[in-house]
Parts: C-alpha cells; sequence; structure tokens
C-alpha cells in the first residue's frame, strides 16, 4: 500500500521469505479465500520460535492487489526464486495428525495396515499451501493449518537443522507457527 514500509523487529528491517499471489495456488485453502497477496516476514537474527505474531516474524494479507506498490526489501543472503506451484491431490496425514480425522487403533494392530499407512500414502514436504502439514518429529496440528514452508536449498533459507515452519490461521483472522526439523 502507498506509505507501506518494511516491517522492523528490534530496529531493523525484517525480510520476505514468502510472497504468495493466491490466485495462483492450484488449491486455495478456505482460510485465504479472501486473500489476494499474503507475505511471510521475517527477522534476521534469531527464529521466532514461540513468539507471537508480530514478535520476529509476521504475515501481512492484502484482499487485493490494486493499489499495492512494491516495498524495496532487502533479502539479506538469500536468492529470490519463483515458485512453479503444483496440483496435489493425494496429499495425506502423518501419524499422529491422522489420529484427528480417524481411529487408527485397528491400523496399530494390524501390521500390514500399519505397512500401508507408512507406504502406500503421499506425504509431500516441500513448501505447500492446504492439504496436511507433514511434520517432521511429531503432529503439530491440523486446525487451522494453511501452509508450510520447507527449507529450500534454491533460495539458501534452512530452518534451523533442514526443519519446516507450519503457519495456521484461526478463523477470525488470528495467525501461529510452529516449526520442526531435524
Amino acid at each position: 500500500m502507498p506509505g507501506e514500509t518494511v516491517p522492523q523487529w528490534q530496529g531493523e528491517p525484517m525480510f520476505p521469505l514468502l510472497q504468495v499471489r493466491v490466485s495462483e495456488l492450484p488449491v486455495v485453502p478456505e482460510a485465504l479465500a479472501d486473500i489476494a497477496l499474503l507475505v511471510l516476514f521475517l527477522n534476521r537474527h534469531e527464529y521466532p520460535f514461540d513468539r507471537p505474531h508480530g514478535e520476529g516474524w509476521l504475515i501481512r494479507e492484502y484482499t487485493r492487489l490494486e493499489g499495492l506498490v512494491p516495498l524495496q526489501a532487502d533479502s539479506g543472503p538469500f536468492r529470490p526464486f519463483p515458485i512453479a506451484w503444483n496440483r496435489v491431490d493425494d496429499d495425506a496425514p502423518g501419524w499422529e495428525d491422522a489420529w484427528e480425522l480417524v481411529d487408527l487403533g485397528p491400523v496399530n494392530d494390524d501390521e500390514a495396515a500399519s505397512n500401508a499407512f507408512f507406504n502406500a500414502f503421499s506425504r509431500y514436504g516441500g513448501t505447500k499451501f492446504g492439504g496436511y502439514p507433514t511434520e517432521i518429529q511429531h503432529g503439530v496440528g491440523l486446525q487451522d493449518y494453511v501452509f508450510q514452508v520447507a527449507s529450500e536449498e534454491k533460495v539458501g533459507w534452512m530452518w534451523a537443522d533442514n526443519g519446516r515452519g507450519y503457519f495456521f490461521r484461526t478463523p477470525s483472522g488470528d495467525w501461529r507457527w510452529a516449526c520442526q526439523f531435524y
């Protein structure tokens, strides 16, 4: 928007880790139905683990593209890289998140069913919108999940040790995030 500046954290400008024109997504999560552009900003010095929205990280949402002007934001040591989104129709939840959807007790008691759960279903660990979060250590939960940002070699971005950031938006529009890594 005219007059808008790059967000600051502790007196320093944040950098835009991800900018998404929502209309370019092959599937738009319900939480983003009224959003035209989303920009995820992070601070330059530390992962903002356990910090609320606006403290070391910030998501700006725009309901329309008209009137927006480019910000001159420095991406720091990270390389800008356009994402070519792909539609995925077979994304499946991980073990702990699947329990939120169905009782997996019978799968626990059947080795073939257990093997099928882990081998016959696809889980996509890259940066993605919608589907299910692809957890690394344990379930991050499904409630209000919108997207995940993976460590991306082409950009030079790494969440700690090759991790993923998961972003959640409540129906009232509040954002929260979680991160897992190896």
